[in-house]
């Protein structure tokens, strides 16, 4: 199955041992993010996270 991520808009191909495909399977409209965003979400979350540094 052809997907398109929803922040970046690249096509992925899902197969049926993927998480998220039965998901996407019954629901063509649903929110899909790719392994690339999904790691570049994680990276700026954590960052946020971590407290400032002192001067």
């Amino acid at each position: 199955m052809q997907v398109r991520c929803s922040l970046c808009g690249a096509e992925v191909e899902l197969t049926k041992i993927h998480k998220d495909y039965d998901r996407l399977a019954r629901d063509p409209q649903g929110v899909f993010v790719c392994p690339k965003c999904h790691r570049m979400v994680q990276v700026q979350a954590q960052k946020q996270q971590n407290p400032p540094r002192p001067i």
